[in-house]
């Protein structure tokens, strides 16, 4: 950050278990998360809900239908990939971590009782109801499909992890691409642009509770990343975001 302190993305894939080489080793002394509170009581329940009844958010998922049924069947099918796991387990393990030790979380969508934010969520539910958008929902498989090829060519093996891993970052890959369709670029950049702010005053707070030596540890979908950071890049004025603390978690 310009102002102090380091932002370190942490690239993940939705429901996937990394191996522990695939963990940051870098140290961290505060967490952001891309989800509001609300999202957090729901990792809470799924946790609950597993323990009781193994795979059941996974069956619902599935049941679900849509583009996450898309990305979940072609998971399920990579041998050397532990996926379709509830909650997403690498941000519910930092999360855990952070609690673990009294770091300061911060959640980068605003709260429910923002005004701007409930009302840029209901134009995307206006976008993603749209007789256009609807009407693709049956080619949704083909479309899939031929954005998982262009995926698979601008993907790499990783280093330190299964060679599946590259197919699991294609398929996730894919399932954002088909998401973001059904919205508008301006849409996505507003959300964008608000989350950044919010990354931002979380990395103010957290300065301001550390000093500039301070790093902030950001869990994100992979394919994400490369549009925050040039968010980042383009100068986005900070918004408050105060992180609290809790110790009621153990690392994973």
């Amino acid at each position: 950050d310009p102002d102090g302190g380091r932002i370190v993305f942490h690239a993940v894939l939705p429901t996937v278990v990394y191996p522990r080489a695939m963990r940051p080793r870098t140290s961290w002394d505060g967490l952001a998360l891309l989800a509001g509170e609300e999202d957090i009581d729901a990792w809470e329940f799924e946790e609950k809900s597993e323990k009781e009844s193994a795979g059941i958010n996974l069956t619902e998922a599935m049941l679900g239908g849509g583009v996450t049924q898309l990305y979940l069947e072609r998971l399920m099918l990579l041998e050397e990939v532990s996926g379709g796991r509830f909650p997403d387990p690498e941000p519910w393990r930092m999360l855990r971590l952070a609690k673990k030790h009294d770091r300061p979380v911060y959640h980068l969508e605003p709260p429910m009782d923002d005004d701007e934010w409930v009302a840029h969520l209901e134009r995307e539910a206006d976008q993603l109801t749209r007789w256009r958008t609807l009407l693709k929902i049956p080619r949704q498989g083909r479309r899939f499909s031929k954005l998982l090829k262009i995926a698979k060519v601008s993907s790499s093996p990783p280093s330190d992890g299964p060679m599946e891993l590259q197919v699991a970052s294609a398929l996730a890959a894919s399932w954002w691409w088909l998401l973001e369709e059904s919205l508008s670029p301006d849409l996505s950049l507003e959300r964008d642009q608000r989350i950044v702010a919010r990354l931002r005053g979380a990395m103010a707070d957290l300065r301001s509770r550390n000093g500039d030596d301070t790093t902030l540890m950001v869990p994100s979908l992979q394919v994400r990343i490369p549009t925050l950071i040039e968010l980042l890049d383009s100068g986005v004025e900070p918004e408050t975001a105060n992180g609290g603390t809790t110790s009621d978690g153990e690392e994973e």
